[in-house]
């Protein structure tokens, strides 16, 4: 009997944001796009306004006629239409896709504008985030008491406002695999970064009591770590990609990653997850396979039962003593602890 399990070690994210539109929304967000509730019609926001969309669709593009439009439901305010002729579209993996990948029951995002109708949506860049709802509530992009979805007015390009900000984000720890886009620069008093993961830009703030490691383990600067190098961060998710880093390991460039246990073949631009969904484990047993390029182990407990565990920073004791991969083999009788996904 065989269980297949996937193990990282994170911490992770949630949020939530209010249903009514609220007065002090004036002080944060220009006028212009502060949303009007209008009568049996929920929330609706000026032509032009810049909005994040995260729902699900309900009706997928006609594509034998090329429609390049879709329905989307969004939590209880209902259905948009989004039109997307044009836009950059992504996949799960961050990979550019065309409308014959959008399917009914997909969860996607969306940023765009809105058009001269409350309920239609001019979109600029759209990325399926989860196949169905439960995978919907493992993403940066879930907020709880809004498991339906739901759709917020943008300032700026790297900022999202809600209608009640006392529901504002509430930091939970994530942990997060990706690409540096730009780093901190020259400057010492320069400490954010900008990383690419899965198809998403992430804006991280590094404190300056953040643990910043090479791969050999040595304690280095933030400003050591570079433009397109890999990094592995954890901390907590503090807005829509936005994220305050605790610890930052450098893998290096992209052989070094794609060589390291971190490198996912499912998820090769990086990827971001949630462990307040995760439960600890432990599995002590024998060793029966190891692959080193997919960073998995295979061992059998004394119930007979075979483990495979993906090891994205596994804690791994033989003999005693905390090993790496590298130092284990065929035989070894080993302790694994991490956390179960689900």
């Amino acid at each position: 009997m065989k269980r297949y399990l996937p193990l990282a070690f994170a911490l992770a994210v949630g949020s939530s944001w209010g249903a009514t539109a609220k007065a002090q929304l004036a002080t944060s967000v220009d006028a212009a796009l502060i949303p009007v509730l209008a009568a049996n019609d929920g929330f609706r926001f000026a032509e032009n306004t810049p909005v994040v969309v995260v729902g699900r669709i309900t009706s997928e593009p006609k594509r034998a006629i090329h429609e390049n439009k879709m329905q989307v439901r969004v939590g209880s305010e209902g259905e948009f239409t989004l039109h997307f002729r044009g836009a950059e579209m992504y996949g799960l993996d961050g990979r550019k896709i065309g409308e014959n990948d959008l399917d009914d029951g997909q969860w996607v995002r969306a940023e765009g504008r809105m058009m001269n109708d409350s309920r239609r949506i001019r979109v600029d860049r759209l990325q399926i985030i989860a196949p169905d709802e439960p995978g919907y509530y493992r993403t940066a992009f879930f907020r709880p008491g809004l498991r339906g979805g739901y759709i917020s007015a943008v300032a700026g390009s790297r900022q999202t406002f809600y209608p009640d900000t006392t529901e504002a984000w509430r930091d939970v720890p994530i942990v997060l695999v990706g690409r540096v886009s730009d780093d901190t620069g020259p400057f010492e008093s320069t400490r954010r970064i900008q990383v690419m993961s899965g198809g998403n830009e992430w804006t991280l703030n590094v404190p300056r009591d953040a643990v910043v490691r090479d791969r050999s383990g040595k304690e280095i600067s933030v400003h050591e770590v570079h433009k397109n190098q890999w990094i592995r961060v954890e901390g907590y998710q503090t807005g829509d990609l936005r994220m305050r880093v605790d610890r930052m390991e450098n893998i290096g460039r992209n052989e070094a990653f794609r060589s390291s246990t971190y490198y996912r073949t499912a998820s090769p631009l990086g990827y971001f997850e949630r462990t307040d969904l995760a439960t600890p484990m432990m599995y002590r047993g024998r060793v029966t396979t190891i692959d080193r390029d997919h960073g998995w182990i295979e061992l059998r407990d004394d119930g007979g039962f075979l483990h495979r565990v993906y090891l994205d920073q596994a804690l791994i004791d033989f003999e005693g003593r905390r090993v790496i991969l590298d130092n284990v083999h065929d035989g070894d009788m080993i302790t694994i602890t991490g956390r179960i996904y689900p």
